[in-house]
């Protein structure tokens, strides 16, 4: 080979122009230079976006652009240059790692050292990634194409590199961060390549929190006017308000804001990052929430001050330019879900680390921190140590129930409280009185009984069983049009339906008794004078009773903790039950508002807790595959369906004729959002029919996986989504799903 020839990285486009290796690694290496400043990886991100595509300088990869060769691997040929030239040290291994990995994913330098030295080994065979040939197979090839790499970068000096972190999880966050730069650097250029604008769709750096600021006070002040909340509690929520403005200021690092529930903690928050980034000139703010419900209505709440608040989530469908910035997260202001936040900072995917680089030199605010899984609670949380210490990002967890993490063994936690007397506020809003009813089981059907003789009342289970037989018996019990039904089985538009109908039945003073599961529990700003609780978790038990006399109106509101009458197993798992018993053992009655109590609650819990065996087992291998497998928020995500929910028939029968012809589109999908919802049933193949996504001349999205995951009910079976329960399929996973 000799530099006489022109080496491409891919087709021409659209406009017949074909790009050079030379000039697709120049402009992956001034993106990637660029995205790792914020980070401190730029010489990092630098190397691996030049040196990323070298494998492309082979006569291998050639034919696999004339379309005479497929199967071909070129990432590992970067990998094995990068490797004869550091000659294995430390700092290139993360670089190794995500050049090798910006295709088929990352791989641990350990597992691929062995192949990049078969690759110049006579006696070996090499094996690619994902079972592909190597662009690269022998010494000699590799010269060649180290001669074209230098004719075309003559330039080219190997940067010293700094060594990463010895400590597995954070070594390991630290090649996702650069890689992370390079995948989204190589993206973006290829994008720009094939359309000039892309940037202008795919970024979006106006940010001006002082203006923010603004428009967030001038919001808060017209509410405050319109609050009928009693002179104590809106006293409190400008406490809360004005203190994390003032701790905003604060410098970088971890913080906790811990504060009674409808103290005004979504705007607090807004005010504490907003003061944050003009303290520090950060780059974003990303709000992260534990339930779609919430992230929907705080989406709400914050448009209304944030223009183009950007919400990205497991089931958002985004026209193109939100779609362009959410796969980025190149937005100011980003509100997400926990399983999004923190699976991606365990992923080993290129498209899902894409955005992680910007996390750094953010602000990120975690709302409702007590809903994180307890067996993934070191890894998380030394992964936000990290995050705080090395990428320069501001985090806050926030909860009514702050969780104790400091009592875990295995882990160092030193946040910095926003509201250091929080213990006096938790005192004087005590706007509900508690009555445990844990010595003995109650039956479901005495509970509907009591129900009946209330008009504004609420009783929260931990089971979809269980909520389906109170509301049927309080159905026999009272008039039907005072009875709602309030759980995941209902699909978005059907449930924020029954929420503003149950909300103008409250306001109007109508009788109104409701059941409901976990998914009403935070965010839903819904307020009944009497509630009744099926034993659980404290936090979760603390978060219901914020449903009841939330604006402390009335003197006090009444609220029942009790054990429901069940044969079967009452709880959706073993963690749930064992944090429930915990609440046992503690010996109620004691006040679910003392902070000690929820300290010691979390004390008891955290007692000996561990990270589950599969995932500390991954990453002490540092393998990213099996840590990305291990490391889930919720263990079935279900699959998503398409109801026929009576609010929407006529939207439902043409979505449904449109798919069963053509199959799935974007915009199809984009349409039925609000009647799609997520079904955990094992059986549902037998009501329900997976449709497949539609083609349009070419390999869809469709074929490269084992299904879509999108049904339709069978037009036999449309009878089990009822306006009084929603979906309910016979023998179905029971637990309600609240993420």
């Amino acid at each position: 080979m000799d530099k006489t020839k022109e080496y491409y990285a891919k087709s021409k486009n659209a406009e017949g122009h074909q790009e050079t290796v030379q000039a697709h690694l120049q402009n992956v290496a001034d993106l990637a230079k660029k995205f790792g400043t914020s980070c401190g990886l730029d010489p990092a991100a630098r190397l691996a976006g030049q040196t990323h595509d070298f494998g492309k300088y082979t006569l291998l990869f050639q034919d696999v652009i004339k379309g005479i060769r497929t199967g071909i691997d070129h990432a590992m040929g970067g990998a094995c240059f990068l490797e004869n030239v550091y000659k294995g040290s430390a700092g290139i291994r993360p670089v190794i790692e995500a050049v090798n990995g910006h295709h088929d994913g990352l791989v641990t330098y350990d597992a691929i050292k062995p192949e990049l030295h078969a690759m110049v080994d006579k006696t070996k065979n090499a094996r690619g990634n994902d079972g592909k040939t190597p662009s690269i197979e022998n010494v000699d090839q590799l010269k060649e194409a180290a001669r074209a790499f230098t004719a075309d970068f003559p330039d080219f000096r190997p940067p010293r590199l700094p060594a990463p972190p010895t400590a597995e999880l954070e070594s390991m966050l630290y090649t996702r961060m650069l890689f992370s730069c390079l995948v989204d650097a190589d993206y973006t250029a290829s994008a720009l390549n094939d359309d000039g604008a892309y940037l202008d769709r795919a970024e979006d750096n106006y940010f001006e929190p002082q203006m923010l600021l603004k428009k967030l006070y001038a919001y808060r002040d017209n509410i405050k006017q319109k609050s009928t909340a009693d002179r104590i509690l809106n006293a409190y929520r400008d406490e809360v308000f004005d203190q994390c403005g003032k701790m905003g200021e604060k410098p970088e690092g971890l913080y906790t804001l811990t504060a009674p529930t409808g103290t005004g903690k979504t705007l607090a928050l807004l005010h504490f990052a907003l003061r944050h980034c003009a303290q520090y000139g950060k780059k974003r703010i990303i709000i992260v929430l534990p339930f779609l419900t919430l992230a929907e209505q705080n989406a709400a709440t914050y448009a209304k001050i944030v223009p183009g608040v950007l919400v990205d989530h497991s089931q958002s469908d985004l026209p193109d330019k939100a779609r362009e910035l959410a796969a980025r997260w190149s937005a100011p202001v980003i509100i997400t879900t926990s399983v999004r936040f923190f699976e991606s900072l365990f992923s080993d995917r290129p498209t899902v680390c894409r955005k992680l680089h910007n996390i750094a030199d953010s602000v990120v605010v975690f709302d409702e921190a007590q809903s994180l899984p307890a067996n993934l609670t070191s890894a998380t949380l030394r992964t936000v140590n990290e995050l705080c210490a090395r990428y320069h990002t501001t985090m806050v967890f926030s909860s009514a129930t702050q969780p104790d993490f400091s009592a875990r063994k295995d882990l160092d936690w030193t946040p910095r409280e926003i509201l250091p007397e929080h213990a006096k506020m938790f005192k004087a809003l005590q706007r509900v009185d508690v009555e445990w009813r844990i010595q003995k089981e109650t039956p479901l059907a005495s509970i509907a009984a009591e129900m009946a003789k209330q008009d504004s009342v609420c009783t929260i289970v931990n089971l979809r069983r269980h909520a389906r037989a109170v509301a049927s018996e309080l159905s026999r019990l009272c008039p039907e049009d005072t009875v709602f039904f309030l759980t995941t089985d209902l699909c978005p538009a059907h449930r924020s339906r029954q929420i503003q109908t149950i909300r103008e039945r409250l306001d109007k003073k109508l009788p109104c008794r409701v059941v409901a599961t976990q998914c009403i529990e935070a965010g839903v700003d819904l307020d009944f004078g009497a509630l009744y609780r099926a034993l659980a978790p404290l936090d979760a038990i603390v978060q219901a009773a914020g449903r009841c006399n939330r604006n402390g109106r009335d003197r006090a509101g009444h609220m029942v903790v009790f054990c429901p009458e069940d044969s079967r197993m009452p709880y959706p798992d073993e963690w749930y039950n064992n944090a429930a018993a915990t609440v046992q053992e503690m010996e109620p009655p004691f006040s679910i508002h003392d902070p000690e109590k929820i300290r010691e609650y979390y004390q008891r819990l955290f007692d000996d807790a561990k990270d589950k065996a599969k995932l500390r087992k991954a990453i002490e291998a540092r393998s990213f595959a099996q840590t990305a497998a291990e490391y889930k928020l919720i263990e079935n995500t279900g699959a998503q369906v398409i109801v026929p929910y009576a609010g929407a028939q006529e939207l439902y029968a043409r979505i449904a004729e449109q798919m069963r012809t053509m199959g799935i589109t974007s915009a199809l999908l984009k349409e039925a959002a609000p009647i799609t919802m997520t079904c955990f049933a094992k059986n549902l193949n037998i009501y329900a029919e997976e449709i497949p996504f539609a083609h349009h001349g070419k390999k869809s999205v469709g074929d490269q996986i084992s299904g879509s995951h999108i049904y339709l009910l069978r037009p036999q079976y449309e009878s089990f989504y009822s306006a009084e329960l929603g979906l309910h399929l016979p023998q179905e996973n029971q637990f309600d799903s609240i993420f």
